[in-house]
């Protein structure tokens, strides 16, 4: 899997991929439906000193965006608490009204129907077997990073 820096997607694909606000906000823009639907929040079996949060946007019920936010442990109890709070709201809640956010980096990649994270999508019955986007961005408070991987599902193009 090859990271990229800018998507070759085009059109509202490429609108979506490299919307520089908080997604949720323009989906309730272009929707006027948002709803953010928790799946798992805890720990990261397989390192047991990380944090995961993945939820599902939807609008008007349908699934439009996979999100997945991961940081350490001690970040998600310093730094980084307010991500605990969230419940069913939205990261962009944090992001993008704490001025003591930036997002240091966003890379973009194309997952296929055998890669894990499409496996597991699949599995969650949000995909078939389509080629889907996602980008990866890095967001930084005071020395401590965020994780933050958003996949863009079929619907949103439909």
């Amino acid at each position: 899997m090859i990271w990229l820096k800018s998507p070759t997607a085009k059109g509202k694909e490429f609108s979506w991929l490299t919307e520089q606000g908080s997604l949720t906000e323009r989906l309730n823009k272009e929707f006027h439906d948002v709803e953010v639907d928790v799946i798992y929040e805890g720990k990261v079996s397989e390192e047991k000193s990380s944090y995961k949060r993945e939820v599902i946007i939807k609008s008007h019920g349908q699934p439009m965006i996979f999100a997945r936010t991961s940081l350490k442990d001690d970040d998600l109890n310093g730094t980084w608490s307010c991500v605990k709070k969230l419940g069913q709201q939205s990261l962009a809640n944090i992001l993008f009204k704490d001025t003591e956010i930036y997002r240091r980096s966003m890379l973009y990649q194309i997952i296929e129907p055998a890669d894990a994270l499409h496996i597991y999508l699949k599995s969650l019955d949000l995909v078939n077997q389509e080629i889907i986007w996602l980008r990866k961005s890095e967001w930084e408070k005071n020395g401590k990073t965020l994780l933050l991987i958003e996949v863009f599902l079929p619907n949103l193009f439909i």
